[in-house]
């Protein structure tokens, strides 16, 4: 589907008020897929973008895909609650905002090839939470998960909620083969920041931790000791 086409977000705008609208859910989530992920090909929105341009739009074709996004984003957030207040409305981005951002931060840019201005989300509000996927190791410096987890939570201008996604698939011997304890440093690391609003981590998958790879079951009852208490969001 076309992102920047108006009956596509008017079609994902009605599932998710139907949704919300008949069901007793807690909240609504994203996952990273906006635009798709480039197998080297351009996407085919040309006619989209010349009917925009057509009708007096002004926006380079970058800047209309993320603008067309954006929309989205804001009109499901406010059609959302304007149905039922207290539901929660989160996405789960690629990691990395931008190649470069934070400095020494190497990586796609979920900015220029997803068209996701991610940063605006979390500074404007139009989420109750974000979840980057943090899918990479705490000590090299190319996509740290500390220095990558630092820059979100300081992107939170309204307080919105940090929950970043972690990789426990990657424990896995037959693929990346991280030591479990990687998984309980990246805990830990977020647990610093609880003050600075990450309070929370989100774990992909739960098939690694319900196969107990590795014994992570065991670490993982270490850190939770007691029933999780849901963070409160004060302005729902």
């Amino acid at each position: 589907m076309d992102p920047g086409a108006a009956e596509v977000q008017q079609f994902i705008v009605n599932v998710t008020e139907d949704i919300v609208r008949r069901y007793a859910v807690d909240g609504i989530h994203m996952d990273d897929y906006f635009y798709p992920y480039s197998d080297g090909t351009d996407f085919p929105d040309a006619s989209t973008y010349t009917a925009y341009q057509q009708s007096g739009g002004k926006l380079n074709k970058n800047d209309w895909r993320r603008s067309s996004v954006n929309t989205l984003v804001q009109t499901m957030y406010t059609r959302m609650h304007a149905i039922r207040p207290k539901v929660k409305f989160g996405i789960s981005p690629f990691g990395i905002y931008k190649n470069g951002v934070p400095a020494g931060i190497t990586g796609l840019s979920s900015f220029d090839s997803l068209y996701c201005d991610t940063k605006m989300w979390l500074e404007q509000g139009l989420v109750d939470y974000m979840t980057p996927q943090l899918y990479w190791q705490i000590d090299p410096p190319a996509q740290s998960y500390s220095a990558l987890l630092n820059w979100w939570v300081q992107q939170s201008a309204k307080g919105r909620h940090v929950y970043p996604g972690n990789a426990v698939y990657r424990i896995l011997p037959t693929g990346h083969n991280w030591p479990v304890n990687e998984i309980v440093r990246q805990i830990n690391i977020t647990r610093s920041m609880r003050d600075r609003l990450a309070l929370g981590n989100v774990f992909y998958s739960v098939k690694q931790i319900m196969q107990n790879v590795k014994g992570i079951q065991a670490e993982l009852a270490k850190l939770y000791k007691q029933k999780a208490i849901i963070p409160k969001m004060s302005w729902l």
